[in-house]
């Protein structure tokens, strides 16, 4: 039989997947010789044996390898044989870097098993991992994915745990982060800065949280404040010490027969909660739930999450209460905590009470979190167990780097022809926040060892996000326009290029008139756009001000279709001297920016229908008026379209007329909310396929923030697909702002051909 000698590079996810010991196991099966390293590209594989036995090796490198892998590219060629007498795994080499830092994976279901047996030497050991679970984004400082270049380097390894990591029939054989009680990181109560001792530093925090009390506990990407999610008191104290009046807060579930309990759960959502990115899920809550009314007050929804490390699964092991609220543990408008003595001093306004580990999280990860609409996942925030997977994208977009905006924060590096979006940075409003963007994008661009030469930024002067990308020196910059940065991540993420009818829809995005936008139809691809309608301008009373105050934009509604009188009449809360204040702002435009926004029409209704006056947190004005809507109410108001030269606009005058005509006949809020859903839906349905038709396209791409609404997802593509038109959302990436850096790159990436 014919002898050969073969090289072959793997491309991809391929590090830190369990590639390497899968590698080694079909080479011996195969009794091919050799040898499999991790380099800066990859993988990289020497084969010497039988012709036969090496296409064999192809073949299933491809079809078998480990599911949490992905294979990009895998170049063969041929080799010098070197006479090699067995096959090997030999030390990582130093070269370019090419391959994909691997993401952080849910404890499976094999170390979770260990974890509750008391005759395995891992029983009750909190930090268990193995090569199919654990941290990895959180602990790399660089690539190649080795040990010495995480977090865990200075635990050296006890003769147990160096046997598992170089026997390739073990589930640890080269598993960096394996460790042990004998030679890994402990867990630690501390209480009032000091350790207290104990055997059991888990049960000393489970029971306070038994009696009610807050525990910050630290996990993969950060801390959490863990509660009862069933106690009142508790979470009332929660809320008052985190300033958080309505904001949901998520909770930990202890298995997926308890989160059956308290939500209603489709088959797609269940899959998400079990899987390896463990994400919180926004799903429907049970009227019956033993959860308290003040996890998420005010709205129909509860997002749950199951235990994703060795500590959360032993809390719920031991707290008398499965459900605990899990939030990520920060004072307001700040990141994560996620470094021991940062936390201790941050929280101690929270809490005196930490359950904490010393192994170190060197880049930090918030929850990701998802929400299943019409069958379709939709990212709400991308962050653990999704990055930093990077986003492959139809064109080239190397070099390439994107800051985002100032709200739900993300930036983006563009290689070759994918992009890697960091982990939810949030909102810029912080010092400490502005400062962890800084760090992150170091952190970032040191794990992809990537240069920039473009550097794309929202056009909106006074964001904190463009101040950084302006100091950053670069050969060019590019400003990308707020809402064809949303389009375009839409169809990258999609990996899709071409002309496309966008509809985006939310809160704020700075237009190319210098106006505020948020209801926009555009013809776009992935290098331009041409704004072809939108909602009609209204003026937005005290800027920011009116986001955070919902009902002064009703206040604007209202100016546009009464007279002073009956204005004055209507009752949102306001003195006499406001309403002359507000009037008058209004009337001259002082402090008063023209808005063409969906979100902000969301807040006036919620605000007109005494819903939301107030908004304590984005999206809550939207969010409460969604749950309120009756499903079974099938009725709509009228709108009017107008063609004012080459654009359109949209003008819901009359649709704010029928909300007022139907509170002054007392109809229920339920149906009112739902006729202005089913209105927007009409309004967005007609105008879209009126536009597809008249431009001759059959694609549609929704994006931005309003598209997290489920009534208008599923109503606009349930009209638009009966007309044979392709609704396209983002893949892989949120709806939201945090995909304005992905969108930012690969538009800016057509100024460097």
């Amino acid at each position: 039989m014919a002898k050969s000698s073969v090289d072959i590079l793997v491309r991809g996810i391929v590090q830190g997947v369990g590639f390497r010991p899968f590698v080694f196991r079909l080479a011996k099966e195969l009794n091919l010789n050799g040898y499999v390293t991790n380099s800066g590209e990859g993988v990289e594989i020497h084969l010497e044996g039988e012709e036969s036995s090496i296409n064999e090796f192809i073949l299933r490198l491809k079809r078998d390898k480990p599911s949490i892998a992905r294979i990009d590219e895998i170049v063969e060629k041929d080799s010098t044989p070197m006479n090699l007498s067995s096959f090997q795994v030999i030390a990582s080499k130093e070269t370019k870097v090419f391959t994909i830092p691997p993401p952080d994976i849910a404890i499976c279901n094999d170390c979770k098993n260990e974890l509750l047996n008391k005759y395995n030497r891992r029983y009750l050991y909190p930090l268990i991992s193995c090569m199919n679970c654990g941290p990895r984004f959180t602990i790399i400082k660089s690539l190649p994915y080795d040990r010495s270049r995480t977090t865990l380097s200075k635990f050296k390894l006890c003769k147990d745990c160096e046997a598992e990591y170089f026997d390739p029939i073990n589930r640890r054989f080269r598993a960096e982060p394996i460790s042990c009680w004998v030679c890994g990181p402990k867990v630690f109560f501390v209480e009032d800065g000091k350790i207290v001792k104990s055997d059991d530093p888990i049960m000393i925090a489970a029971e306070l949280i038994n009696k009610g009390e807050i525990v910050a506990i630290k996990g993969i990407g950060g801390f959490h404040l863990a509660a009862d999610a069933t106690n009142d008191a508790t979470l009332k104290k929660l809320r008052a010490l985190k300033n958080r009046h309505f904001k949901p807060f998520a909770v930990m579930v202890k298995n997926i027969d308890f989160a059956r309990k308290v939500a209603y759960l489709s088959e797609e959502e269940e899959r998400i909660l079990l899987g390896q990115e463990a994400p919180i899920v926004l799903a429907k809550k049970k009227e019956d739930s033993p959860i308290s009314e003040l996890v998420s007050p005010k709205i129909n929804t509860i997002g749950i999450f199951l235990p994703y490390t060795g500590i959360h699964v032993l809390l719920l092991e031991k707290t008398s209460s499965p459900y605990l609220v899990m939030t990520s543990a920060n004072p307001k408008d700040e990141v994560i905590s996620y470094k021991n003595s940062d936390a201790m001093k941050k929280l101690s306004s929270f809490t005196s009470h930490f359950l904490i580990h010393n192994r170190d999280i060197y880049n930090f990860a918030d929850d990701s979190v998802v929400r299943v609409i019409d069958g379709l996942s939709i990212l709400v925030r991308r962050s653990r167990g999704y990055v930093p997977i990077p986003i492959p994208t139809p064109v080239n977009v190397d070099k390439v780097f994107g800051i985002g905006g100032d709200l739900k924060n993300t930036f983006a590096i563009g290689k070759e022809k994918e992009v890697f979006i960091s982990q939810h940075i949030g909102d810029l409003s912080s010092y400490s926040t502005q400062r962890e963007l800084k760090n992150s994008i170091r952190k970032f661009l040191r794990l992809i060892a990537q240069d920039i030469k473009v550097i794309a930024l929202d056009m909106h002067p006074n964001y904190y996000s463009r101040k950084v990308a302006e100091s950053m020196k670069t050969d060019m910059k590019v400003e990308v326009q707020h809402h064809h940065a949303h389009i375009a991540a839409t169809l990258a993420s999609n990996n899709l290029n071409g002309d496309v009818i966008g509809v985006a829809c939310d809160g704020t995005g700075y237009g190319a008139d210098g106006n505020i936008w948020g209801f926009e139809f555009l013809l776009s691809n992935l290098k331009s756009f041409n704004r072809l309608a939108h909602m009609k301008y209204f003026r937005l009373p005290g800027g920011d001000k009116a986001i955070i105050e919902p009902r002064r934009f009703a206040f604007s509604l209202l100016y546009d279709i009464l007279d002073k009188e009956s204005l004055f009449k209507f009752d949102l809360g306001f003195s006499e001297k406001e309403k002359e204040f507000l009037y008058a702002m209004i009337k001259s435009g002082t402090n008063s920016p023209l808005v063409s926004s969906c979100g902000r029409l969301f807040d006036g209704i919620s605000a007109l229908l005494g819903v939301c006056l107030f908004s304590t947190y984005d999206g809550e004005a939207a969010m409460e008026l969604e749950s309120i809507a009756d499903e079974n109410e099938e009725g709509s108001y009228s709108y009017d379209i107008s063609f004012n030269g080459s654009e359109i606009v949209l003008d819901p005058s009359n649709l704010v007329v029928g909300v007022i005509n139907d509170l002054k006949s007392n109809a229920p809020k339920s149906k009112i909310s739902a006729r202005f859903h089913n209105t927007v839906v009409k309004a967005i349905s007609e105008l879209s396929i009126y536009l597809a038709d008249e431009y001759k396209l059959k694609r549609v791409v929704l994006s931005g923030g309003s598209f997290l609404n489920e009534i208008l997802v599923k109503g606009v593509r349930k009209n638009l697909m009966s007309k044979g038109i392709n609704v396209i959302l983002p893949r892989g990436v949120s709806v939201n702002d945090s995909c304005l850096s992905l969108g930012q790159v690969v538009v800016a990436s057509s100024e460097v051909d």
